[in-house]
């Protein structure tokens, strides 16, 4: 108890302390001179949260009030605790609600009714906490039948590894595959561990859901260096093959994502697409029984980790073998070899190219799905970024909203700069005119109609911290708004520190802004139906911040042990 007392001191600007007993002010235990040896319960932990805590740790942002409390299905049936990934998809499987789509002639909509078999009564999945009890390896190639069978996880391979001939495949990913686990057609579930469990060569794709919810999980392995031994292969460097991501969301209704961990992937971290579920009628997947079509992706106190540099981890051995093939002659790794010969060393490949995250969040469809994108939501609370090259986030129409996060990307902008120094890009394109070495510094990218605003953040190392990709050729479905509050940025280690607001006089030249013809502050606006901000976040002064969520007790990240119970979504 007195540490976690002392992790809400360090947290909280003002804290309340309760005490175990009632105590008049004559100093006796029954206010009348005696002690009559009764004494009050202990508080619950939540009672010792700051209004402030209580906010920020419930469910809040674009989820707010909006995410079910788990604790009613404790002891019951509904509760599933796992160890193995058969229990894990079985579980799943059982948390699915069984409908299917009717056309209306009256309507001209899809109309949802109980499946074949099933009634009002049944056709609810069961399961609404799933409690994964130890770290599993979900990898596709080491995987039973028969969770293979059970009609919720895919090979994330998107083609054979016998059809990546031009592709260098590292051993962790040749022994354990990649998986995609499908969690579709579900309403009201919680995937959640107690003691912070690690799941690794997989990531989660979310379809036709709604009041889904994930906490308290660390992800990681799902990246390999991208090579090839042949001259002739092309697109290498670009990480655009595999589509390999821990969160793929699309046609869904409320998700959070909370106190999660995440490593390296290969494409991105989280994308999220269509919110729209009238899309496509017919075709797309469609929302779950009895959503009214809102829709919205909360984010929060989630680290974001990109790659380790540890010598015992997946990363750094994978590395360290295509290093010693180049030191023996070898010819697996084309891409790196270039680099090697070229005067590259080690050390900054692997701290400028290998551990880096090269992509971030892709939040909306381009193209045609243009005006469903306008109804994208999505909030960033209490997150800790490290070295992401872009995306932070990328954003296709609706909003974006971050709120006491902290960006740092200082260690890769430092061997970024080495890199370009040594002509790293010229170096790949001169073995191979396809293949790539970008080293984008890009934070937040926006455009097609949509807007992004940070309130209370911190920037460091991001060159173009502020960016429109977007090159359609009708000008509302390009240009893009954003708003800047609160937020510190810098640069490089030796760049001078600004605080302040897209508002301020100089804060175009305070904070660099790539493309400020398309995208700009009086272009921003709130896609809700009265045009007006959709919630108020609760700050914390960007001085603590960092101590904020760094702390070890309910800071960012998954956690081996949480004070609070992770049933519930409002403390």
């Amino acid at each position: 108890m007195k540490k976690f007392i002392a992790a809400i001191l360090a947290l909280s600007m003002t804290v309340t302390v309760f005490c175990a007993c009632v105590v008049p002010e004559n100093g006796n235990g029954d206010g009348n001179g005696g002690n009559s040896g009764i004494t009050q319960p202990e508080p619950k932990p939540e009672d010792k949260l700051s209004a402030h805590l209580k906010t920020n740790l419930s469910a809040d942002g674009y989820v707010r009030d909006e995410i079910a409390d788990f604790s009613v299905y404790e002891n019951t049936s509904a509760y599933r605790k796992v160890t193995t990934a058969e229990e894990l998809f079985q579980a799943i499987a059982d948390a699915k609600c069984h409908y299917k789509n009717v056309w209306d002639e009256g309507t001209g909509t899809y109309a949802q009714v109980p499946a074949d078999g099933y009634t009002e009564d049944n056709f609810e999945g069961t399961v609404r906490v799933i409690e994964i009890a130890n770290d599993l390896n979900l990898g596709y190639k080491v995987l039973s039948d028969e969770a293979k069978n059970s009609g919720v996880v895919e090979d994330f391979s998107r083609k054979t590894m016998s059809n990546h001939v031009n592709d260098f495949n590292s051993a962790t990913v040749i022994e354990n595959g990649i998986s995609q686990i499908k969690v579709e057609n579900v309403s009201n579930l919680l995937i959640y561990s107690k003691t912070g469990v690690k799941l690794t060569h997989c990531g989660f794709k979310l379809t036709s859901d709604n009041n889904v919810v994930f906490r308290n999980l660390e992800m990681d392995e799902i990246w390999q260096w991208e090579d090839t031994p042949l001259k002739t292969a092309s697109a290498i460097g670009d990480y655009d093959f595999h589509g390999w991501a821990y969160f793929k969301i699309a046609f869904c209704g409320y998700i959070w994502i909370d106190h999660c961990t995440f490593g390296k992937s290969y494409d991105g971290q989280i994308d999220v697409s269509n919110p729209e579920y009238t899309a496509n009628a017919g075709v797309a997947f469609r929302a779950p029984y009895g959503a009214d079509g809102s829709s919205a992706v909360h984010i929060s106190w989630c680290n974001f980790n990109a790659g380790s540099d540890d010598k015992n981890g997946y990363l750094y051995k994978m590395m360290q073998k295509i290093e010693e093939n180049y030191q023996s002659g070898g010819t697996d790794c084309l891409y790196y070899n270039a680099l090697r010969d070229g005067g590259v060393t080690f050390e900054e490949i692997l701290y400028g190219l290998a551990i880096p995250q090269k992509k971030g969040f892709l939040c909306g469809d381009s193209g045609d799905n243009y005006e469903y994108n306008l109804k994208l939501q999505i909030s960033f609370a209490n997150c800790t970024f490290k070295n992401l090259e872009d995306r932070i986030p990328k954003l296709r129409g609706g909003n974006a909203y971050m709120y006491n996060c902290t960006v740092d990307n200082s260690q890769y902008y430092s061997y970024r700069s080495k890199l370009k120094m040594k002509n790293a890009a010229g170096l790949v394109s001169g073995a191979n005119s396809g293949w790539k070495c970008a080293l984008v510094s890009q934070g937040i990218v926006c455009g097609n109609g949509g807007s992004v605003k940070a309130e209370n953040c911190v920037f460091r190392g991001i060159e173009s911290f502020l960016k429109n990709n977007d090159s359609n050729s009708a000008e509302n479905k390009v240009n893009g708004g954003y708003q800047i509050v609160n937020c510190s940025y810098q640069l490089s280690e030796t760049s001078a520190v600004y605080t302040g607001s897209s508002s301020d006089s100089n804060a175009a030249l305070k904070f660099p802004n790539s493309t400020p013809g398309v995208l700009k502050p009086d272009l921003f606006s709130w896609h809700t139906e009265n045009g007006e901000q959709p919630f108020t976040p609760s700050v914390t002064g960007l001085s603590g911040l960092k101590d904020y969520l760094g702390n070890a007790e309910l800071g960012a990240g998954a956690k081996s042990e949480f004070p609070l119970s992770l049933l519930k979504s409002k403390y």
